[in-house]
């Protein structure tokens, strides 16, 4: 086996950093309804395909203690699961940040009408390990009369100083601008994109001239969705989505994951994009696409994206686990999963539609 890579395995950006021309997203919407994402500009490589059993890390076997004797660590103080092969990177120590950061873990959980919520950001292994801040970063929130979950999902760039910060300042603009326009009564499928994504751009160079930084050190991909908090008529639900890179949305189909929108990998660098927040805001692809009355809806950073591009095995870890909503702590846990190669941060976003349980 050859050696274990020891980078960050974050984003770079590829070509120049200056905006480029305003990119069409004509049969963005045919191409999201269809489970398929064809964002433009894209390069780099779908990553290694893992081999070998997707089997969680077993638990220890029960041991009997006497009122002398401590008992011994519960199964859950083992570590972040294994999903096929462990990395050398999650063994090495933590390190702070030279300048104080996000939190290294983030959680949430939250129901919404008949909406249940589970979230959470894990940094990963190539930043903890050598002292970097954790760049991604999600914010969920809901419209003033709670018809609608909104949620936003970022990753920085690992070639942009300052990307922790702006990938938080892009997350809660989009979620503040799109929750201004349902407040004014703008329909699920007449929300626009760009709207959103120019009014993070603006406050993510705002905050990068407050700070005496280039916009360039700021640089991040997003992507932000609308769901429903109650169905239509048949139990399901029509969720608008829009999102720049490979940022992405995926919906548990069985015992695997159907991509919805975001980037997918091709070519040599899988860690190269050619749009960004903040140089091109027009750069979005975006869709609307429907929910049936069980679905399950993740939205994720390529930290988790990739493990579910890997293979089935980790596809149904994932689909096993997150059929129905876990506990916070564990989804935490999931989420800060152990996988060779992929030393990423994390982030995912999970929702079930459970109306019937959630109203009975």
């Amino acid at each position: 086996m050859p050696p274990e890579p020891q980078s960050d395995d974050g984003r770079r950006s590829v070509g120049t950093t200056a905006p480029g021309p305003p990119a069409s997203t004509a049969g963005a919407e045919d191409a999201v309804r269809h489970g398929h994402a064809s964002g433009p500009g894209r390069s780099g490589g779908r990553p290694q395909e893992a081999s070998g059993p997707a089997e969680p890390v077993p638990a220890a076997p029960e041991r009997q203690t006497t009122a002398a004797e401590p008992a011994g660590p519960e199964p859950d103080d083992q570590g972040p699961p294994v999903l096929v092969c462990g990395s050398r990177a999650s063994t090495k120590a933590w390190r702070l940040p030279v300048e104080p950061g996000p939190h290294g873990l983030a959680a949430d959980e939250a129901t919404l009408g008949g909406l249940i919520v589970r979230a959470a950001s894990v940094i990963g292994p190539g930043h903890r390990a050598h002292g970097k801040p954790r760049q991604d970063a999600y914010r969920i929130g809901r419209d003033r009369t709670g018809d609608h979950l909104v949620i936003a999902v970022a990753d920085g760039m690992s070639d942009s100083t300052h990307s922790d910060v702006g990938a938080q300042v892009a997350v809660s603009a989009l979620v503040g601008t799109v929750r201004t326009a349902l407040d004014a009564g703008t329909p699920l499928d007449r929300l626009d994109p760009y709207a959103a994504f120019l009014s993070a751009a603006g406050q993510m160079i705002a905050v990068s001239e407050q700070r005496g930084w280039d916009p360039d050190e700021v640089r991040a991909v997003a992507i932000v969705v609308v769901v429903p908090a109650r169905p239509q008529a048949g139990g399901r639900r029509r969720v608008w989505m829009a999102a720049i890179a490979d940022v992405s949305a995926w919906r548990l189909r069985g015992d695997g994951w159907e991509h919805l929108i975001g980037d997918e990998k091709h070519g040599f660098d899988a860690s190269a994009v050619a749009r960004y927040l903040p140089h091109d805001p027009r750069g979005a692809e975006h869709g609307m696409v429907e929910l049936s009355p069980t679905c399950v809806l993740a939205v994720t950073t390529d930290g988790v994206g990739d493990a579910f591009a890997t293979g089935p095995q980790a596809c149904r870890w994932f689909a096993e686990r997150w059929a129905r909503p876990p506990a916070v702590g564990t989804f935490l846990n999931q989420v800060g999963f152990d996988q060779i190669q992929m030393h990423d941060d994390r982030t995912a976003v999970v929702v079930w539609c459970d109306d019937e349980e959630n109203h009975r």
